[in-house]
Order: structure tokens, then C-alpha cells, then sequence
């Protein structure tokens, strides 16, 4: 791979970068974290860094995204147990390994700023959605969930409050998982009102 001025790139650079961003994303959220930082933490150059991404919002993301790598969506053949492994995958990947508070400021962060919040959704919101998606489209399939679910009802259901119960617990436990994940499926495969 080459640079933009056609010049090999080393491969362990990219790497060091993202690393020292997501160290400083961890340290001091998204309004401590500066490409100058970056560089300085990484070793490297600022042009080295901006090669290689447009500006901090991108570099974050980046950073984040290879933190936490789009899981597989769980197909055991029972859409509540596929939830289940589901969110408990979710509390494995961000609360115990201690990204949720980086995840979490990047959200606050991105309040107003357009530059950070459109690459927060798309580039890493959207295609990790798709697991809740996959799922869902699975469940009503094999007509375990009503037709019509929507998988952003199911999002919200479940990641939502296992959210905030980590809020404002300050922990999570695999009980915590199971209730709050059997109290959304409660919700999302409830008669319609006015049906029966």
C-alpha cells in the first residue's frame, strides 16, 4: 500500500495510530483527543495521520470500530435465546472490556456536531444494527416475533435499558442481562392492542 504522495506505507503504522487513538479516546474522550496527540502518542508525524484519515471524527471511529468488530448475528433456531446471546455478546464486547463509557462519550460528544455524529451513525452504528436486524428478520421468519416487528423497536428494546441499568448500577450482571433481555421480549411479542 502506498501513500498519497506514492510513498510505501508501513504496515505497523496504521496500527500504532489507532491504538494510541483509542488509548486517548479512553483517557481523555472525544474532546481530549487531537491528531497532534495522536501523533505525538504514536509516534508519528501529524501528515502521517492525516494520510491516513481527513480528521479526528474519522480517526475515532476508526479507532472504535476495530475495538469493537461487527459480531455475527447468533442463529440457534430460537429467536428469544438469539437475543439473549445477543445482548449478553453486547454487555461482553462494550461494559466488561470498559468501552462503554468511551462509546457513551462519543454519543455526548457527537451532540451538535454534524462532523463526528454522521460517521458515528453510519460508519459504526449502522452496520453493527444489522445483528439486531438479522435477527429479528430471522424471528418473524419462523414466526416467533409478530409480522411487522421492527428491529429499531427491538434495539431500543434491548439495548436501551441494559444501558442505562449499567448507568445507573455502575454494573451489569448476566442476571441483569437476562431480565431486562426477557422484559423487552415480553414487550416486542405482546397481542396488539384492540386484537383477541
Amino acid at each position: 500500500m502506498v501513500d498519497r504522495r506514492g510513498r510505501p506505507r508501513r504496515a505497523e503504522t496504521g496500527p500504532a495510530i489507532l491504538d494510541a487513538a483509542m488509548e486517548l479516546l479512553r483517557e481523555a474522550g472525544y474532546g481530549g483527543l487531537s491528531i497532534e496527540a495522536v501523533a505525538v502518542r504514536a509516534g508519528v508525524t501529524r501528515p502521517t495521520v492525516y494520510r491516513r484519515w481527513p480528521d479526528k471524527a474519522h480517526l475515532a471511529i476508526d479507532a472504535l470500530s476495530r475495538a469493537v468488530p461487527i459480531a455475527a448475528a447468533p442463529d440457534t433456531g430460537d429467536t428469544r435465546t438469539d437475543l439473549h446471546l445477543l445482548a449478553h455478546g453486547l454487555v461482553d464486547r462494550l461494559v466488561r472490556t470498559g468501552l462503554a463509557p468511551v462509546i457513551l462519550a462519543l454519543h455526548a460528544d457527537s451532540i451538535g456536531r454534524e462532523e463526528l455524529a454522521g460517521p458515528l451513525r453510519e460508519l459504526y452504528l449502522r452496520p453493527r444494527l444489522g445483528t439486531i436486524t438479522d435477527v429479528v428478520t430471522r424471528g418473524i421468519a419462523r414466526g416467533d416475533l409478530p409480522p411487522g416487528t421492527s428491529p429499531a423497536t427491538a434495539r431500543d428494546l434491548l439495548a436501551g435499558p441494559l444501558v442505562y441499568r449499567g448507568l445507573v448500577a455502575g454494573d451489569i450482571t448476566d442476571a441483569d442481562v437476562d431480565e431486562l433481555v426477557d422484559a423487552a421480549w415480553r414487550a416486542l411479542t405482546a397481542p396488539a392492542s384492540g386484537t383477541g
